[in-house]
């Protein structure tokens, strides 16, 4: 009975239970119901600040904590009124940073319409001003010449209204400076500003002590990788016993990651060893990946589309030789190259290079087929990039209707070449100049020639966005049998490079059959107007002249067009369309529009 019983006991408990839960279905609000609900509890308010603007209004904003509330979802009218009554002072404290001591505030809170409405008006006042002023260095550095002119540059002057946000940041630049002058220790003694609201004037202390100067004792290099002699070339700028600073540290790591050999660059002073203020500093290397390899396809007008693979080496012994090759394939002209490189005396700067080509060159009225060596030496000199170098090569080509010719040559050459630019993808000051230099005595090649290449490229700002390109060429070469001259050292104009109104390479002196054979001189100028548009566009309009000849310049050939630049992340991307002006004396046609594009990461 008694088992029965709690049977009946626990189905009557369980049938209950379901009742309420069905009666609490019943009862429940839909979700959009409870939504709108939740809603409608929620309270409304507004905050105005009229009489502010700028970092000010910014300022306040951010210091008003009725704002900072004001889309809490638990935000009740009680806890309105608790932070409106703090909101003055919130507001005149926001102001003092900038010097206003004596800001007016007018607060009123209302409720409209069932929402709360905030307004602050404003009256910032006058700002405070500095009255005086004591601000100098203490400590060993005390008498640096540098330092002392960071005190003459101190921003804040007496007379000059207080900005705390301004002293600041000439204080941080104070510790700053003296950190890289090699004193690490130093900091601010005594750092104060007193105001004097009624009088509304500040008076500022600021008293940096340096301590001592620190040097490097040593460098101590760890890796096994290279040479550490070697290694060492890439820091003659800086020696034991140079100033500990932050700067000297960051010419260690610059000299060492452009060598190109490591991947990673770790810089720690030891300063737990340092003694009588000689620290020593310690150099953790990490070796870059041996090889490395590339591929890409691409298109320009005048060599059309093109494959190319590049292939580096970046150690390939201790002593630091690198080397890399590079195969580019298309219809007009193909290339195979290969390169030897042996950094010499300072590697940074000089090196040796050996390179052998293997060249293919097709177009309407010529072809060349070549193979060179290459021995060179390349050195930095006066932010110049130069070198002299020697070349064997031999080259089978064919110049118009002319049988096919074999020559040999041994030249003798120098190059230099420069190109300085504003930072950013639309530099509107800049300048670019190339010139090659070479010759090839007569004994010991098919024939001697002397030939002198020059080509150069100048950005001139003009108006708001605008930019004006010169760019002009001009090539000589005295040369003794010209039959046996090859190809590849002729003048050519025409092309997305020269004469945009004509295909690459299709002016010069023809033979009687009409084609371009090439000449000993040439010479163009091209002047361009870019307007940019956009944050990443720019219109261009251009008019191009020039010709290659031999003994005269006989007809300068003209090019006219428009085109637009994209400056994408890694370079310009280039579409013009040209057309030649009088082309043999007729009327240009649609048909005698060229359409150039191409890309291009410097000038």
């Amino acid at each position: 009975m008694k088992l029965l019983r709690d049977n009946l006991n626990s189905r009557a408990w369980i049938f209950i239970g379901c009742l309420l839960s069905f009666a609490g279905l019943l009862q429940a609000k839909p979700p959009e119901q409870t939504q709108q609900s939740e809603n409608a509890g929620k309270v409304q308010l507004e905050v105005k600040i009229p009489g502010l603007e700028g970092a000010l209004l910014e300022n306040a904003k951010a210091y008003l904590g009725l704002l900072q509330k004001k889309d809490d979802p638990h935000l009740t009218e009680r806890w309105i009124k608790h932070l409106h009554e703090k909101s003055v002072e919130e507001i005149q404290q926001a102001l003092q940073p900038f010097g206003y001591y004596n800001a007016r505030v007018e607060a009123s809170l209302e409720k409209k319409d069932g929402k709360w409405v905030a307004v602050y008006a404003v009256t910032p006042g006058p700002q405070v001003v500095v009255s005086g002023i004591d601000l100098k260095w203490l400590g060993e550095g005390a008498e640096e010449a540098e330092l002392q002119q960071a005190v003459e540059d101190f921003p804040l002057k007496k007379g000059a209204a207080l900005d705390q946000e301004m002293y600041e940041k000439a204080k941080a630049a104070l510790l700053e400076l003296a950190d890289s002058l090699g004193y690490p220790d130093v900091e601010a003694t005594t750092a104060r500003i007193v105001v004097d609201a009624k009088a509304n004037q500040a008076e500022i202390t600021l008293h940096l002590d340096t301590g001592h100067k620190y040097y490097i004792s040593e460098i101590r290099l760890h890796q096994d990788f290279l040479e550490p002699d070697f290694v060492r070339r890439y820091l003659a700028d800086v020696k034991p016993g140079d100033t500990y600073s932050q700067e000297n540290l960051l010419e260690i790591q610059r000299g060492l990651v452009t060598a190109g050999y490591f991947s990673l660059v770790d810089i720690k002073p030891k300063f737990r060893e340092a003694q009588d203020y000689r620290v020593p500093v310690e150099v953790s290397l990490e070796p870059v990946k041996r090889q490395h390899y590339s591929f890409g396809i691409g298109y320009d007008t005048d060599i059309q589309v093109n494959l190319s693979v590049r292939w580096k080496h970046r150690r390939i012994n201790q002593l630091g030789h690198k080397a890399d090759a590079l195969v580019k394939l298309s219809l007009v002209e193909s290339l195979i190259q290969a390169n030897y490189w042996i950094p010499v005396r300072d590697p940074r700067t000089t090196r040796l290079g050996f390179t052998t080509r293997l060249q293919s060159e097709v177009l309407d009225d010529s072809k060349s087929d070549s193979l060179s060596l290459e021995a060179g030496y390349y050195f930095i000199w006066n932010q110049w990039n130069a070198r002299f170098y020697t070349e064997l090569k031999y080259e089978r080509f064919t110049a118009g209707a002319a049988d096919s010719v074999d020559s040999n040559f041994l030249s003798f050459g120098a190059r230099v070449e420069r190109t300085h630019f504003e930072e950013g993808n639309y530099p509107r000051r800049a300048w670019s100049l190339f010139a090659d230099l070479r010759t090839s005595p007569g004994p010991v090649s098919s024939t001697d020639y002397v030939r002198a290449h020059i080509r150069g490229k100048a950005y001139v700002p003009l108006f708001q966005e605008g930019r004006l390109i010169l760019a002009s060429e001009l090539g000589l070469a005295a040369v003794g049998d010209y039959e046996k001259y090859p190809s590849s050292l002729r003048f050519f104009a025409g092309g997305d490079a020269s004469v945009r109104g004509y295909d690459w390479k299709t002016l010069g002196p023809e033979d009687d059959e009409g084609d371009v054979i090439g000449g000993r001189q040439v010479v163009t100028a091209s002047i361009e107007y870019n307007h940019k548009v956009a944050e990443q566009w720019v219109a261009a309009g251009f008019v191009d002249a020039g010709n290659a000849f031999n003994d005269r310049l006989g007809k300068l050939h003209y090019g006219a067009g428009f085109g637009a630049r994209w400056l994408s992340p890694v370079g310009t991307v280039r579409l013009d369309f040209a057309w030649p002006v009088h082309k043999e004396d007729e009327t240009t046609k649609f048909s005698d529009i060229k359409v150039h594009f191409g890309f291009e990461v410097l000038l």
